[in-house]
């Protein structure tokens, strides 16, 4: 089967190994830079993905890069520990990977290139999907949230940015968040988070820094202004840790919530982001994009590659736990982000009461998890 796929993000790539263990398959990477290449700070991988990662023989050299996450703990700015989100309540040993994206996108990369029936068409930037559909017995659209592809397949969905972006670099720091997501709340107005994300390609320990910033004030903000509201939140002990967030440098990340009836058309499938988008609130869309790979190949393969039969089995596999989480991120959103302080003040009363309670805390910890598929229910995504 020719296979192209558009996009050599982590979607893009996992879609590629999984479906390059069928040799009779010949795959066709397309990516409009000139360099494969992420961009971005860390990303928390939630064991739902770990389980792909198993799969696709990556698990240990994932593990030796991270760093292993035990829980999340959120902090206001009058000092008061609002939530406190464990991976135990789910299981016992359970826990998250902070990663780099880099040397995550580095293992998957790599693995692509050892694959025969593997290739990269790079500075190959694709237009119009009909150009393509016919060269192909199926197409992947993996171009991420903000892909002007969607909009040429007669599928109702929907593109909506959100109004809160966020600054982040990454820090070299030994001692900082060991083992635990931070983050600092002041209402929905201000957040500020600390990742741990393993090591870098120095062997390096770095955390990954994040600062909510609405998106309108993206080239007038003040970084002096930033620096200090940072400074509030940490204590005297963090002062070398304050003096190596003076030195970075900030980028700037935009995030679009995207929504499609079906995730396919004919022959064309769109995954990951480009499917899916969703606010990081959940830290979820690089999990989802793992899951989607995996689903993607084992429907094609349970339907003897019968394109038509495995796309829509493919939409059928993926519609609950995705709506979901798509539900579940856009009702989080602006009890983080927004610029009315009501939903930052419901957030602290509602997770202070939450944390009290043991089965509040277990269906906290699945959500994190990226396991469960219903509000109401408490199944799970079955692999």
């Amino acid at each position: 089967m020719k296979i192209g796929i558009i996009g050599s993000g982590f979607a893009g790539l996992s879609s590629a190994l999984f479906l390059s263990r069928n040799k009779l398959n010949a795959i066709t990477l397309y990516d409009k830079f000139d360099k494969v290449q992420t961009v971005g700070a860390g990303i928390l991988i939630q064991p739902s993905a770990m389980e792909i990662f198993k799969k696709l023989d990556l698990y240990e050299e994932f593990i030796r890069n991270g760093e292993k996450v035990y829980d999340l703990e959120g902090t206001n700015h009058r000092g008061q520990k609002v939530f406190l989100t464990s991976y135990n309540d789910y299981a016992p040993e359970c826990f998250g990977i902070g990663i780099h994206r880099s040397l995550l996108f580095q293992s998957l990369y790599n693995k692509c290139k050892m694959q025969s029936n593997i290739k990269f068409e790079l500075n190959h930037e694709i237009i119009f999907l009909e150009d393509n559909r016919s060269a192909y017995d199926l197409l992947i659209v993996a171009n991420g949230s903000h892909s002007n592809l969607r909009d040429q397949v007669p599928i109702k969905q929907s593109y909506k940015l959100y109004p809160y972006g966020c600054l982040w670099t990454t820090i070299e720091d030994d001692r900082i968040a060991p083992n635990q997501l931070r983050q600092y709340l002041k209402y929905s107005q201000e957040m500020f988070g600390i990742l741990p994300s393993g090591i870098n390609d120095n062997l390096k320990r770095i955390v990954s820094v994040f600062w909510s910033l609405p998106i309108r004030l993206k080239n007038t903000y003040s970084i002096e202004n930033i620096l200090e509201s940072m400074k509030f939140y940490l204590n005297e002990e963090n002062n070398d840790f304050f003096e190596k967030l003076k030195q970075a440098n900030y980028s700037f990340a935009v995030y679009a919530d995207v929504y499609m009836q079906q995730y396919h058309h004919e022959n064309i499938v769109f995954i990951g982001d480009a499917a899916h988008g969703m606010s990081p609130q959940l830290g979820q869309g690089v999990n989802m994009a793992f899951i989607d790979s995996y689903f993607l190949d084992k429907a094609l393969i349970n339907n003897n590659d019968n394109i038509k039969l495995a796309l829509n089995n493919y939409t059928k596999l993926r519609k609950k736990h995705l709506r979901f989480y798509s539900q579940a991120s856009k009702f989080l959103t602006p009890l983080y982000q927004s610029d009315q302080e009501f939903y930052g003040r419901f957030r602290d009363l509602l997770f202070t009461i939450s944390k009290q309670m043991k089965f509040s805390r277990k269906i906290s910890s699945q959500i994190l998890c990226g396991k469960r598929t219903s509000w109401i229910t408490n199944k799970e995504i079955q692999y």
